[in-house]
C-alpha cells in the first residue's frame, strides 16, 4: 500500500474510533469521521470533520467519501453483537432480528461500492476472531480446534449472525480487491479492553481446571486487544507496501493468564493437550505471529509491563 494521508474513519463516534483518530492525528494524518450517531462536540477532537450518515445508504457513503476527500478508509462501523432470537434463550429484543446482518454485511458492501466509485485504494477494516466460530454456539456443539496455535489458515466455522456478517465482510473486501485493485486488510480483533474501564477487566488470572471440558474455547480465549495497540496496527496497514490485495490478521495485545499457555490448555481445555505440546510462552491460543512478521507490530500495552497510562 502507498502511504495515505487523508483518512475516513467509519463508526467515527465510537470508542475504538476515538483511539484510532487520536493516533492518526498524532502522526499528522488528515482525519474525517462518519457515523449514524453524532458525537459529543465537547469531547470530540478539534479539527476533525464529522459526517453524519448511514452505512446502509450508498448515497451517504458516497457523500462521506466525497466530503472527506479520503484516499484511505479505516472501517470500524458495525453492530457488535448478534441480534437474532433463539428458542430457549432469554433476551430483551432491542433491534430487528436482521439488524446485525443488514448493517454489517450491506453496510460494508455499500462502503466498498462507494470507495470504488471514488477510486479509494486502501481499506483497513475491523473484523473479529469470532469468525472462527467460537462465539455464540447456536448448535450447542463444541467449537472445533484443528491445530494450535490458531493462525490465519485455520478453518472458519461461524454460526451466529455477528460472526457470519464479519466473515461475509472479509469476502466482500476480497472481492472488491480482485475486481478493482483495492488493497484491503481485515483485522480479527480479540475483545477490546478500554483504559477508562480497566477495573472491569481481569489480568494475571488462573483459568480454572475443567477436567470434563470437551472442545475448544467458547466466547473467549483469555486474550485481549488494547485500543491503542489496535490503532497502531491499523496505521501500520495504512502505511504498508508489502501486502497482497487482501490480507487477514489476528490482532491482540496479550493473554490474561500468568502461566504459559501450554499449562493453561492442559488444565482449562484438557482435550487440546496434545495440540498444545509445541506452544511456547504466554501469547495464547491464537497467534498474531503473521502480524508481527509482516507489519512489524509490537504491542505496547500489556499488563505484564504496565506503563503509567496502562
Amino acid at each position: 500500500m502507498t502511504a495515505a494521508r487523508n483518512v475516513l474513519v467509519t463508526g467515527g463516534a465510537g470508542r475504538l474510533a476515538r483511539f484510532t483518530i487520536d493516533y492518526l492525528l498524532e502522526r499528522n494524518y488528515q482525519v474525517s469521521a462518519f457515523d449514524v450517531v453524532s458525537p459529543d462536540p465537547e469531547h470530540f477532537p478539534k479539527g476533525v470533520r464529522f459526517i453524519k450518515g448511514n452505512l446502509t445508504s450508498l448515497e451517504d457513503n458516497m457523500r462521506a467519501i466525497h466530503i472527506s476527500g479520503a484516499d484511505a478508509i479505516v472501517h470500524l462501523g458495525a453492530i457488535t453483537h448478534d441480534t437474532t432470537l433463539q428458542p430457549g434463550r432469554v433476551r430483551i429484543q432491542r433491534m430487528p432480528e436482521d439488524e446485525t446482518m443488514r448493517v454489517n454485511a450491506m453496510g460494508t458492501y455499500y462502503l466498498m461500492d462507494a470507495a470504488r466509485r471514488f477510486h479509494v485504494k486502501t481499506i483497513v477494516a475491523a473484523s473479529t476472531y469470532y469468525v472462527l466460530g467460537l462465539g455464540f454456539r447456536i448448535s450447542g456443539r463444541p467449537f472445533q480446534v484443528d491445530y494450535l496455535p490458531i493462525d490465519e489458515e485455520h478453518p472458519l466455522r461461524p454460526e451466529d449472525s455477528y460472526s457470519l456478517s464479519k466473515l461475509i465482510n472479509e469476502e466482500t473486501l476480497k472481492a472488491f480487491g480482485l475486481a478493482y485493485g483495492i488493497r484491503t486488510v481485515a483485522f480479527r480483533l480479540n475483545g477490546v479492553d478500554y483504559p477508562f474501564q480497566r477495573e472491569m477487566y481481569k489480568y494475571n488470572i488462573t483459568p480454572e481446571a475443567r477436567p470434563d471440558h470437551v472442545g475448544g474455547p467458547i466466547g473467549t480465549t483469555h486474550q485481549y486487544i488494547d485500543p491503542r495497540d489496535a490503532a497502531q496496527a491499523f496505521t501500520l496497514a495504512l502505511e504498508a507496501t508489502n501486502l497482497d490485495l487482501f490480507e487477514a490478521f489476528y490482532l491482540h495485545t496479550d493473554s490474561r493468564h500468568w502461566e504459559d499457555t501450554r499449562t493453561v490448555v492442559e488444565r482449562h481445555w484438557p482435550d487440546l493437550k496434545e495440540m498444545a505440546a509445541r506452544l511456547e510462552g504466554t501469547e495464547g491460543l491464537i497467534t498474531c505471529r503473521k502480524l508481527r512478521e509482516k507489519l512489524g507490530y509490537e504491542p505496547q500495552y500489556s499488563w505484564r509491563n504496565p506503563r503509567d497510562d496502562f
